[in-house]
């Protein structure tokens, strides 16, 4: 059995009118298209349901039984569609699930959770960190309200974006290392011993496309799938590390590390929000997103430029 919204309708407005032309009119739809829905009407049920008389059309003794029924429904229906969904972010106690790197979290959660500690004390944060199909298909099911970050694999029409930010890469490497306070040349930057990061994470994927189209070599000391362990190393050894901007600015809190020039001007790659159609006028998904949205211009004002923050 199919039975949708407007074949109920229409059964309703033909019983109370006994006419299809009438019901057609209050309707604002054809009689042939009255007409058709109601012989879908009557093959679902398997009853004539109307017959034709000098008093219009009659109802059968199924039509009569199913009358109150379906109004039933219907109010209840109609009623559910006027209801607007509503989010009061001061007592509500929904959990977020949010597609962030590593990296993401160190630009985004510490706005976010001063902000929800501000308005909305009771919210809670997940943040995970999924490949790119992973995020497609968890934002299809609901199971991730946004994704923040580069990721250029998410085009197709489901979903929508807004951006954020256009980012670059910078190098660092620590304060005790012999060239800390020397110009980094392109002559040093090939020479000295790098880490190399495979994160999940796509922004490294257009350093390391640039680094070959330019044919720059590296002499690779280390190979880790992790970004925040290279500040860690690099602080504590001589390695040298090339990491988006936005982490070697985290990583300036770090007295013993230092951010240098890149010897070439670095590609830069665009930071967006996604989210599914589905959720746009969801309004805690709305909030949510709006609390990034309101702070663009603190995110502008950190500074992630093309070629290092650093004068040296």
């Amino acid at each position: 059995m199919n039975l949708d919204f407007r074949l109920l309708e229409i059964f309703v407005a033909i019983y109370q009118t006994r006419s299809v032309g009438e019901a057609a009119r209050i309707l604002k739809m054809s009689q042939p298209g009255i007409s058709s829905a109601l012989n879908r009407l009557r093959a679902n049920l398997n009853d004539p349901l109307f017959i034709k008389a000098s008093s219009g059309m009659q109802p059968t003794s199924r039509a009569n039984n199913l009358f109150d029924p379906i109004c039933k429904i219907l109010v209840q229906i109609n009623s559910e569609l006027k209801v607007q969904p509503h989010f009061d972010p001061h007592t509500s106690t929904r959990e977020f699930n949010i597609g962030l790197s590593d990296i993401g979290e160190c630009i985004y959660l510490p706005i976010l959770i001063q902000n929800i500690e501000r308005e909305a004390p009771h919210v809670r944060l997940r943040s995970k960190s999924l490949s790119p199909k992973e995020l497609e298909e968890a934002m299809v099911h609901g199971e991730i309200d946004f994704v923040a970050g580069y990721f250029p694999d998410i085009k197709t029409g489901q979903f929508l974006h807004r951006r954020v930010g256009l980012h670059s890469f910078a190098c660092i490497m620590s304060k005790n290392n012999p060239l800390a306070r020397e110009k980094l040349t392109l002559k040093r930057f090939q020479e000295l011993r790098h880490i190399s990061i495979q994160a999940p994470g796509r922004s490294i994927e257009v350093f390391e496309k640039f680094l070959k189209s330019k044919k720059i070599k590296r002499d690779i000391a280390l190979h880790t799938p992790h970004f925040m362990s290279a500040p860690i190393i690099v602080s504590e050894t001589n390695l040298i590390a090339t990491v988006p901007q936005a982490l070697a600015d985290h990583s300036s809190e770090n007295n013993n590390i230092v951010q240098k020039k890149l010897p070439f001007m670095p590609p830069t790659f665009q930071v967006n929000v996604y989210w599914h159609k589905s959720v746009t006028n969801d309004p805690g998904n709305a909030w949510l997103r709006g609390i990034i949205f309101d702070n663009l211009t603190t995110f502008l004002e950190r500074g992630y430029a093309r070629n290092g923050a650093q004068s040296v």
